[in-house]
């Protein structure tokens, strides 16, 4: 059963929260580090550690940035009553086993 109620390009939006996200964290780490640390600012550790998040953070923030970015088009486009109609034929299907 797909979430997505035939749109396409859904993941497109997700991937976008994401990399905001992802983008929006280094920059910010990597400005306080910066701040904290001039004017001897080690430059290398500082690579390192923000090549392992931007790594990570994308994998690690993936399932909420999915779950945000539906909670942001469901508030675009709410489900019309088709389509509340239709989840619930689906789900006395699953219910029966079908």
């Amino acid at each position: 059963m797909s979430v997505q109620r035939g749109q396409d390009g859904f993941e497109l939006g997700a991937a976008s929260v994401n990399a905001i996200l992802t983008l929006g964290a280094l920059v910010v780490t990597a400005g306080i580090s910066i701040v904290v640390t001039y004017p001897e600012v080690a430059v290398r550790p500082l690579l390192i550690a923000l090549g392992l998040a931007a790594v990570v953070l994308p994998v690690v923030l993936y399932p909420f940035t999915y779950t945000l970015w539906f909670a942001i088009e469901l508030l675009m486009e709410p489900p019309s009553p088709a389509d509340v109609a239709a989840a619930a034929v689906r789900a006395e299907q699953v219910q029966m086993g079908a």
